[in-house]
């Protein structure tokens, strides 16, 4: 039997580990304050739900992304036909005003490697499928996001 000691000794070394462990729970994000409802309600809680996803050029998911795959995927999952790549996603809709984007509107970048393109999430973020991160979130505010945007679509 171990003693008292042992035993304390013991919990204490469990709550330090549950304390500095961190958390692998996807990063909480307002979307609006109010919650769109229908189709754009479903195509970011899909994009969101791929959080954490590794990068591969030219795949569709569900496993890997790239970018276009990504927006692809998730609209294919919400119902909506879309072309497969980020050039030709990047064409398809109507385009509207930064001051016009809602939850689930296409966000367009030109950068360095070519065509890159997210999901809106709200006003200044966005859920993408990145070469240095995977699938995750960034804001049109970064530094480097701010100055490859483009544009963006609107689908519905």
């Amino acid at each position: 039997m171990m003693a008292f000691t042992e035993r304390f000794f013991l919990a204490a070394v469990c709550v330090a580990l549950l304390l500095l462990t961190p958390s692998c729970a996807p990063k909480k994000i307002r979307i609006y304050d109010t919650a769109p409802e229908g189709v754009r309600s479903d195509i970011v809680q899909i994009a969101l739900a791929q959080q954490g996803k590794k990068y591969r050029s030219g795949n569709k998911g569900p496993d890997y992304f790239d970018c276009s795959g990504l927006i692809y995927y998730t609209y294919r999952q919400a119902g909506i036909s879309m072309p497969k790549t980020a050039e030709a996603q990047g064409r398809y809709g109507a385009e509207i005003s930064r001051d016009s984007i809602q939850p689930g509107d296409l966000v367009l970048f030109k950068i360095k490697d070519g065509d890159h393109i997210g999901i809106m999430i709200n006003r200044n973020e966005f859920v993408h499928a990145s070469k240095s991160k995977g699938v995750g979130i960034d804001s049109l505010n970064s530094k480097y996001w701010s100055k490859y945007i483009v544009g963006f679509r609107s689908i519905m």
